[in-house]
């Protein structure tokens, strides 16, 4: 039985989920260290809000997240997996031990359709401020929002269509079009029936077009190529990115680089290192699903460490809760079949905390010590934790 060292290695919501949830279950069987290239933690999933002054990205610090749940810091980044040897190499040249490892390190967002406005890519906020400061200024007329083949969580183009759309209503802009151009055959489809419903309802009363079984390619002279139709004229586009696996020495990977893994999140062929979140071959790459991961890959190492538990397989449960600029909508829905409860969308909270990320660990934490960690520590020897 291993001795209880276990290496996190990230810094995002699956990293953090699996540290707060393996101190909660594990408790003092388990020596904690987590490997992050960053002291902070930047929680993305409100910057749909932010270029509309309706929220703003928040970074949170991490030498208290870890100091919370007694975890040494090592501020790092990771350079190869050495299985055998149970190592990992960082790119300042140390060699760091580990017992059993759990990879959470992310994936990398890439520019899906040319021309466009890539949500969450680099200068997104400042690039989209500029977009609704031309269509107040009549510059700009005709805006699609287009979901590029593949992705499997186009809710935050969704969002910020509807928000476009109660901006320009607010505003009193005339023949201004709006769209949202997308693979589904219904809007938000993955939520099943009662969301695409509502979510139908609610776009044409914004007046935003619907143009589902369409695969938009790239934004060339005010025209979006879209296929298997006609191109769409467009003064601009907003898109999502097509995410790419970390490709990990050291680790398999599939083509697109993400690591396989099964359904306790141990790595194919491992037997000690474990992986969660976008990192991972799990299709739907989004924070609530990653923490439901990282909780599946907690539960199995608490179990090899003593904790008498059974532990649970990763079951993707979808929550998802929509922007709209005016009353928020909750959406629900089991990804895995065999639904104990059925497919819901309401204006009432299905969760709670009715947070963004409904991690089974992360969420409450967040929410009774956020103001704490929001500022950071100055004078901290980060050192001193490792």
């Amino acid at each position: 039985m291993p001795s209880g060292k276990v290496a996190i290695v990230g810094g995002g919501v699956a990293a953090l989920e699996a540290l707060i949830a393996l101190r909660g279950i594990a408790e003092e069987r388990v020596q904690l260290e987590l490997i992050s290239p960053r002291p902070t933690w930047v929680y993305r999933p409100l910057a749909v809000a932010e270029p509309f002054g309706l929220s703003e990205v928040k970074a949170y610090d991490l030498v208290k997240v870890a100091r919370d749940h007694g975890a040494a810091l090592h501020l790092a980044g990771i350079q190869l997996v050495d299985t055998d040897a149970h190592t990992i190499s960082t790119w300042d040249g140390r060699v760091l031990p580990y017992e059993i490892l759990l990879m959470a390190v992310g994936a990398h967002p890439t520019v899906a359709i040319p021309g466009s406005v890539t949500v969450t890519g680099p200068g997104y906020t400042g690039r989209f401020r500029t977009m609704l400061r031309d269509l107040d200024e009549r510059r700009v007329r005709r805006v699609v929002f287009a979901v590029p083949a593949g992705a499997s969580w186009p809710l935050p183009l969704y969002e910020l269509a509807l928000m476009t759309a109660a901006h320009v209503a607010e505003r009193g802009l005339r023949k201004v079009e709006l769209s949202i151009v997308t693979p589904e055959q219904e809007p938000l489809e993955l939520f099943g029936a009662p969301a695409s419903d509502a979510l139908r309802d609610l776009l044409a009363e914004r007046g935003v077009a619907f143009r589902g079984g369409r695969y938009p390619s790239e934004l060339r002279d005010g025209e979006l190529s879209v296929v298997p139709r006609a191109d769409l004229p467009a003064d601009r586009v907003i898109s999502l990115p097509r995410l790419r696996g970390p490709f990990f020495p050291g680790l398999p990977y599939d083509r697109e680089g993400f690591i396989p893994t099964d359904l306790h999140a141990l790595v194919e062929g491992e037997t000690d290192v474990y992986a969660a979140g976008d990192a991972t071959t799990s299709p739907i790459k989004q924070g609530g699903v990653a923490t439901q991961q990282a909780d599946a890959a907690a539960e199995a190492i608490a179990a090899r460490l003593g904790v008498p538990l059974d532990p649970a397989p990763f079951r993707p449960v979808m929550r998802g809760l929509l922007l709209t600029g005016g009353v928020p909508r909750y959406m629900r829905v089991e990804a895995s079949g065999g639904a104990n409860e059925p497919d819901r969308a309401s204006t009432h909270a299905l969760w709670w905390p009715p947070s963004k990320i409904a991690g089974r660990w992360l969420a409450p934490y967040l929410a009774q010590r956020h103001e704490e960690l929001e500022r950071p520590e100055t004078g901290v020897d980060v050192e001193a934790l490792v």
